[in-house]
């Protein structure tokens, strides 16, 4: 995985300040393959809550204490609340390949 300890624990603090303790995260895409270089950080979160403006204040202050904790990095996230019935293939991509942080 190529994200130092600092940097996962940054991302789980945000995620439960922003999406609540039992939301669950996420790490997918090139970031979890140690061969490759660069790559944006791709997150899927799935939240208890289901209220889609709340979701999408929260995802904005998410994204932006973690560009202000982690720099100028390209991050990407995917929202799923828990409670969906909706079954994406990214969704599934996210959490089969992926490596679970929080």
């Amino acid at each position: 995985m190529r994200l130092t300890p600092a940097q996962l624990d940054i991302i789980r603090t945000t995620a439960a300040e922003q999406f609540g303790n039992s939301a669950h995260v996420w790490l997918f895409g090139s970031r979890i393959d140690d061969t490759k270089r660069g790559g944006d950080i791709d997150l899927y979160i799935e939240p208890e809550e289901a209220d889609l403006d709340k979701l999408v204040d929260a995802k904005l202050h998410f994204l932006m204490r973690l560009h202000q904790a982690l720099g100028d990095q390209k991050i990407d996230v995917v929202i799923r609340p828990k409670q969906a019935t909706d079954e994406l293939p990214i969704y599934q991509i996210a959490k089969s390949t992926g490596v679970a942080l929080a």
